[in-house]
């Protein structure tokens, strides 16, 4: 029940308005999940020269949950001194699930490293060269002003060696996302659509009632998802590529190779109007990410006079012909919601 998610190449135009773009391709990017952009030979991109060295490396430990499900439990641990053997090299998607098979109930490892306050893209902003540290405030999150923003920062991560796991996750405060791949071996995504979540969510639950897919802790074989009809779709990105990430989706991605990655969190408008800004608002059972995000939401992300304005000026510079009905229903609908919002804050 899979294919691979959409690829768009974009021009220096485009790269510099990246949010208006993104906008262009919601439908497409909502469906679908994730979109991968491809830069043409003109887009430049602000990039630093040198790159930071991991200040620690967290080792997973990967366990399978069941004997019949290929499903895997992923734990971090701290300075793990048991000797695992070295990891086949991985140079397809077949070569690394076989090798997570081959495992059994055995312990396999993978390294990522995340490297906090650090970022491989210059932050002062140049009109000539892109940085992702401009996409926040292109976004619907410039309405919360330097106190949302100043909280925004880019995360950097390393994988180290072949068949770096990253598992199961949400989006932080379930945001739409930007992952770039500064360099290394490809990195290869798996993405569940928001629509397919819940029904994710259930099949998972029958099988062990006790595992959260928000947690961080899982990675599904996308066996397990054909053999319950679950929708889902694939990326593979390679250096200088960029992956966006829809708001409410799961995505989990393997490394083939050593690799650098950075991605920071953006908005739109229907992040609101689906109801992901609610602060009260969880999918997982065990209330895991209600306190979890460093993102303080503030009031004016939730104003219906600031959200009407981002809606009409990014309409306006998008110049996107609008269906009035379809955006009166709109505005309708952002005043109700800014009614329920006002008993969550």
């Amino acid at each position: 029940m899979s294919n691979f998610a959409p690829i768009i190449e974009i021009n220096p135009f485009d790269l510099e308005n990246l949010i208006e773009f993104i906008s262009k391709h919601e439908k497409i990017l909502k469906e679908f999940g994730g979109i991968k952009i491809q830069l043409n030979f003109e887009c430049q991109l602000a990039l630093k020269k040198y790159y930071t060295p991991p200040i620690c490396s967290t080792t997973q430990i990967i366990t399978k949950i069941s004997k019949d499900q290929s499903i895997y439990s992923v734990k971090k641990k701290e300075n793990v001194n048991k000797y695992f053997p070295q990891r086949f090299p991985i140079t397809n998607e077949q070569i690394f699930w076989s090798s997570l098979k081959d495992t059994q109930k055995k312990m396999t490892q993978s390294s990522i490293s995340r490297i906090e306050n650090q970022t491989l893209f210059c932050k002062k902003l140049s009109k000539n060269t892109f940085s992702i540290h401009s996409i926040p405030k292109q976004s619907l999150l410039q309405l919360g002003g330097n106190k949302v923003l100043d909280h925004i920062v880019s995360c950097l991560t390393r994988s180290s060696g072949p068949g770096g796991i990253y598992p199961l996750s949400n989006n932080e405060q379930e945001l739409f996302s930007l992952v770039y791949h500064h360099q290394g071996g490809p990195r290869h995504w798996l993405i569940i659509p928001a629509y397919q979540r819940e029904y994710l969510r259930k099949i998972v639950n029958e099988e062990n009632s006790l595992v959260c897919l928000e947690h961080g802790q899982l990675l599904i074989d996308p066996l397990f998802l054909d053999k319950h009809h679950i929708k889902y779709h694939k990326l593979i990105q390679r250096p200088n590529e960029f992956i966006i990430l829809s708001a409410g989706i799961l995505s989990q991605s393997f490394t083939e190779d050593s690799s650098w990655s950075e991605s920071i969190p953006f908005a739109l408008p229907s992040w609101i109007q689906q109801g992901y800004a609610f602060p009260s608002r969880s999918h997982s059972q065990c209330n895991l990410h209600l306190f979890a995000s460093s993102i303080p939401m503030h009031l004016n992300l939730l104003e219906n006079e600031f959200i009407l304005q981002y809606l009409d000026t990014s309409t306006n510079q998008q110049k996107l012909p609008i269906d009035q009905s379809e955006f009166n229903q709109q505005i309708l609908y952002l005043q109700i919601l800014m009614q329920t919002v006002k008993f969550y804050i």
